[in-house]
This record gives C-alpha cells, sequence and structure tokens, in this order.
C-alpha cells in the first residue's frame, strides 16, 4: 500500500496528520499479531511542543505525540478494534539528549548520520539533509552538541549550521533566539512558575496518568534538563570565542547581544547560585525477612504496607541493575503486576498504597528534619508504565544481617 501525494503538493505541508496515520497502522499491525499497543518513541520536549514564540500557538503548533493526542488515538482505536488498544509514548520523560545519549550507549552513534528530523522535507537535498532553521533542525544539532556527539552528525549536512552560520531572515532569528531563551528559563523553572509561563503545559498534566502534582513535576525535571542541557552548549560556544567573532546575525551573537540587553531580554530564571547542589542518591536498604526498609540513614520503616510496596519496588530495581541497564531504562511495574505482587484485590488499592507510601515517605524526612527534594517522588509513576523506584535519585542495597 502506498500512502503519499505523487506528483503534485497541497497548501497543507505540515504533515500533522502522519501521526494520525501511523497509528492507525501500527493499530492494525499490533492486532494482526494479538497485540495491542502502538508506541511513538519521541522525545518529550517535542511531544510536549511549548510555543518557541508567542505567535506558535494553536493549530501552529502540532502536537502530534502530545499526551493528549495520543489518549485521545487510544480512546478512537479502542471503539474501532473493539479491544484494549493504546498508543503511548515511552520515550515522554526524556529529552532529545537523553536519546541520542541512549544510542551511543548502545554502540549505535554511526546510524545517528541515517535519521532525519527537519521539519521541511520539501527543500531537502542530497546534500542538505537538515535546514537547521526549524526547531526540529535547532533541537537535533543542540542534542549532538550537548553530548559531545557532533561527529556523529555532520556540520555540512545542514544548510544553515547552528553556531557559524547568520541567519538574515527574521523568522529564522527569532526561531532560534527564542529557542534558546526558552530554555533559560527551562533550566531553573519550577512547576508554578512553569505553569504561570506555559499554562498550555497543563493540557498535558490533566491527560498524564499520574496525579497531577507528580505530572506537573516529572516535566518541569524533563524541561530543566533540556534547558540546562542547550546553556551548557551557548555557555561553551561563547566561551571559545568572544559574540563579536561571530558572524553578524549568527546565533551565538544574537544570544551575546541579548544577554547584553541589547535585544528582546531573556525571560526570567532563577539565580544559578540559589540553587540547591545536587544531592546525591539516597541508599534504600531492604530486609525482606524482617519486614524492614531503611532509607539513608535515620528514616526506618517496619512492617507495615509501605514497607511492603518499598520492598517489591525495590526488588525489580535490583533486577534491573544486575542486568547492567541504564537509570532510564529500569522497568516499571504495572498496577496489575503489583496486584499481585503484594497480594491485593484491585488496582485502587494499588493507588491507595502508592499515595499513603508517599506522604509516609514526605513526613517522615519533614519530622526528620531532612532536607530531600521531592521525597514523595522518590517512587515514580511513568504514563502507561506503572511504578518504579526512581533510578537516578535512589540506590537500593540488600540488608546482610551478622
Amino acid at each position: 500500500m502506498t500512502a503519499q501525494l505523487k506528483s503534485r503538493s497541497t497548501a497543507e505541508r505540515t504533515h500533522r496528520t502522519r501521526s494520525f496515520l501511523f497509528a492507525v497502522l501500527g493499530s492494525i499491525t499490533a492486532t494482526a499479531f494479538g497485540l495491542d499497543r502502538v508506541s511513538f518513541h519521541e522525545n518529550g520536549v517535542v511531544s510536549l511542543n511549548l510555543p518557541p514564540v508567542g505567535n506558535v500557538v494553536g493549530t501552529r503548533a502540532t502536537r502530534t505525540t502530545h499526551p493528549k493526542t495520543l489518549k485521545l488515538f487510544t480512546g478512537l482505536l479502542r471503539l474501532v478494534f473493539e479491544n484494549d488498544m493504546r498508543v503511548d509514548n515511552p520515550f515522554f520523560a526524556r529529552t532529545k539528549a537523553d536519546v541520542v545519549e541512549r544510542i551511543s550507549h548502545l554502540g549505535m552513534a554511526d546510524q545517528i548520520v541515517e535519521t532525519r528530523s527537519c521539519a521541511d522535507v520539501h527543500n531537502q537535498t542530497h546534500q542538505y539533509f537538515h535546514c537547521g532553521r526549524c526547531s526540529q533542525c535547532i533541537d537535533r544539532r543542540f542534542a549532538m552538541l550537548s553530548k559531545g556527539l557532533e561527529r556523529f552528525d555532520p556540520e555540512d549536512a545542514y544548510r544553515v549550521d547552528l553556531m557559524s552560520d547568520a541567519r538574515p531572515n527574521g523568522t529564522d532569528r527569532e526561531m532560534a533566539l527564542s529557542y534558546v531563551r526558552n530554555a533559560v528559563f527551562f533550566g531553573n523553572a519550577t512547576p508554578d512558575a512553569l505553569a504561570r509561563s506555559f499554562p498550555v503545559v497543563l493540557d498535558a498534566v490533566n491527560h498524564l496518568d499520574s496525579p497531577p502534582d507528580t505530572a506537573m513535576s516529572m516535566i518541569a525535571d524533563l524541561l530543566n534538563r533540556h534547558g540546562k542541557a542547550v546553556t551548557s552548549v551557548m555557555r561553551r560556544t561563547l566561551e571559545s570565542k568572544s559574540p563579536g567573532e561571530f558572524p553578524e546575525q549568527s546565533l551565538p551573537s544574537l544570544y551575546g547581544e541579548m544577554q547584553s540587553g541589547l535585544t528582546m531580554p531573556a525571560v526570567p530564571a532563577a539565580s544559578v547560585e540559589k540553587n540547591e547542589k545536587e544531592q546525591p542518591p539516597l541508599t534504600i536498604e531492604i530486609d525482606k525477612t524482617s519486614r524492614l526498609v531503611l532509607i539513608g540513614e535515620h528514616i526506618e520503616l517496619k512492617k507495615n504496607a509501605t514497607v511492603d510496596l518499598l520492598i517489591v519496588l525495590a526488588e525489580e530495581w535490583l533486577r534491573a541493575a544486575g542486568k547492567g541497564l541504564e537509570p532510564l531504562e529500569y522497568p516499571c511495574l504495572k498496577s496489575g503486576d503489583l496486584v499481585k505482587k503484594l497480594g491485593v484485590e484491585t488496582d485502587e488499592v494499588v493507588r491507595r498504597r502508592i499515595l499513603t507510601a508517599r506522604r509516609t515517605i514526605a513526613k517522615r524526612f519533614e519530622s526528620a528534619g531532612l532536607s530531600v527534594e521531592k521525597p514523595q517522588e522518590l517512587i515514580e509513576n511513568l504514563s502507561w508504565n506503572g511504578y518504579r523506584l526512581a533510578p537516578e535519585r535512589v540506590v537500593v542495597r540488600v540488608r546482610h544481617r551478622s
């Protein structure tokens, strides 16, 4: 079957219905093999697609893998196929930099050159696979530079290089500069500040399979990491030479002027000095026989439902660590799995235990006078995937009794 235009084009050039076509074809294929899941693997920053500039709103900001979009796909396809079909995005908690880093860790960085990100597909040539002007090209190049993988993503494949070429077109300049301006804000934005500045983000919060506060914190963490990656690239670039040494109207030159207050000011962001230093992972020590859990050096939990839940999640953490998985690859336990492992009756009981455990952990840290950022989020909930101990915030150990 061929699903493409032949020998003509239309006024509609966004390809915004592409994900719907892919979801339908994927669902047909899944059904043929007795499966009920279709996954889009898109980084969360692009899935959210918060508007880089003020006039990119509504239908001009396509969100083809947005949580709301995938939830609507799921509802429609369940009606069509009359089963439990679902459409999800396992990469929603990852940035583009996270994705390319994982590709490199898998020993497949040399395949990056074969991939395409550019939105301006109509003007691609054999020499220039990427325009370098659209938000997707900008996002891709920043990700490569932030992880030191630019040798796998040739500069000469971009019609406009991210750092060294001028951007004489006003729209192109604003696209690149606004991308960086937003990243400066994202790098230190709290959930509250994010909701105030980008209220459209609440559309995603309301369609993630997590409590609103947890979903908002996860999105804020995603955007914090994205913002820090982008600003670190800009900082290194400007440290290599002064803004005046870059071509006029190039991104470093424009950014340098922005920082000097000569053009549009940056969105206010929290001072770096006010940020707390990154905290080391907490040690969670489990004793299954005694139904005992120790969190750090001061929090001890004994023989209750929270202990049972933490032990089950800790055992899954240990299995993932034993396989040598990267933290972002640590699997989750779905509610159905937890129903069986905890010996409870329903998913609702599991959800109540998760909420109780989070509250219990937060209160114990508070009562002990310990400063741990959002201790309730040591138990993560990834939409459609289930629950796990936050792999980058904890280290699990089995207690050995003498």
